[in-house]
């Protein structure tokens, strides 16, 4: 085993076609796609050996800690920590298993929680990643990203998406193909100076539960609902139109296609918006943004809004007055890196 690893994986914004990815039904849509590209908003996941008993685990970012026996069982290991730390344990189980003594693993997120920018899932991946190098299990990253995923399951208790473990893997701009074989990732070329200066993003201050909205969705789709699986075909739709401008250097033709994404995805679920969320969105559209829409399942959570590169200023500005906080980023083309000592 290593003495100490650290990871470092890139969080993402979803331009078009989120819940797509949701299994099931990115089985039962018509060429279902999603994109979405990966910020340097980072989650990181220190692996190290300590000089106490037992495993110590701490969450920097969500101000929590706790301690697991050595020789402790999944169910005991869970029992030990807050449940907030029920993600982190169990993948340290998986990898450490009762010999998970004398270790120490420390975790933070540069993104908010519950900010809709996949930061869990990012977090699982760096967190895998380091415990994968620290005990040379040698996992390609097909096993180790669908080790977390059903991980992330587990801790859930509801299907979950495909979506935010390929930027932490991958970084970049990605278009997801869903088929029965798996998911085929597809690196889009962008200029990522340029996608920087038509983004604005923006933290509503209010936390949101993927978990509830995406059931609901996915509950009513099963169910036969006709309103929601028109507008789910219709958010994979914009994201292939988003596709296409990426491809063509047609920046600002993401605008149209990301106003039409948020457009179908007001039809998923009431749960998706509120009145702040409306009311960010149409401050900015006020200021020039020609679009914005949810990240992630939405209800809260983060907002990217669309602008003119010349407009960006006034839209951040604008947003700033009606009380949202802005949230400074870059794209970045690397996925998840390890430093090892």
């Amino acid at each position: 085993m290593s003495r100490r690893v650290e990871a470092r994986a890139p969080t993402r914004i979803d331009l078009a076609g989120g819940t797509v990815d949701l299994w099931p039904l990115s089985l039962l849509t018509r060429d279902p796609l999603t994109v979405n590209a990966a910020i340097d908003l980072h989650a990181t996941a220190t692996v190290e050996r300590a000089t106490g008993a037992g495993l110590a685990i701490a969450s920097r970012d969500r101000g929590v800690s706790g301690h697991v026996p050595a020789g402790a069982d999944l169910h005991a290991a869970l029992a030990a920590v807050p449940k907030d730390l029920e993600f982190i344990a169990r993948l340290a189980h998986h990898f450490l298993g009762r010999e998970a003594d004398g270790v120490r693993i420390v975790t933070d997120c540069a993104a908010p929680a519950g900010s809709g920018l996949g930061g869990s899932s990012t977090l699982g991946i760096a967190l895998a990643a380091a415990l994968d190098r620290f005990t040379a299990r040698g996992l390609d990253p097909e096993r180790l990203l669908g080790l977390v995923r059903g991980i992330e399951t587990q801790v859930l208790a509801i299907p979950t998406g495909e979506q935010d473990y390929h930027p932490a893997q991958r970084g970049g701009v990605l278009a997801l193909r869903y088929t029965v074989e798996g998911t085929v990732v597809e690196p889009l070329s962008a200029d990522l100076e340029a996608l920087k200066r038509r983004t604005v993003l923006v933290f509503t201050g209010i936390s949101r539960n993927s978990g509830l909205s995406n059931w609901d969705i996915c509950k009513r789709y099963l169910d036969g609902d006709r309103s929601v699986r028109e507008a789910l075909q219709a958010t994979s739709d914009a994201a292939h139109a988003v596709r296409k401008a990426i491809l063509a250097s047609d920046y600002d033709a993401v605008g149209p296609a990301l106003a039409e994404e948020w457009r179908a995805r007001l039809r998923l679920s009431p749960a998706v918006t509120d009145a702040r969320i409306d009311a960010l969105i149409a401050s900015g559209i006020e200021a020039g943004a020609r679009a914005g829409k949810v990240c992630g399942a939405g209800g809260g959570g983060c907002l990217v809004l669309w602008t003119p590169d010349d407009r960006r200023e006034a839209v951040r500005e604008r947003l700033r007055q009606a009380g949202g906080t802005i949230l400074d980023f870059s794209y970045v083309s690397e996925g998840v890196r390890l430093t090892v000592s």
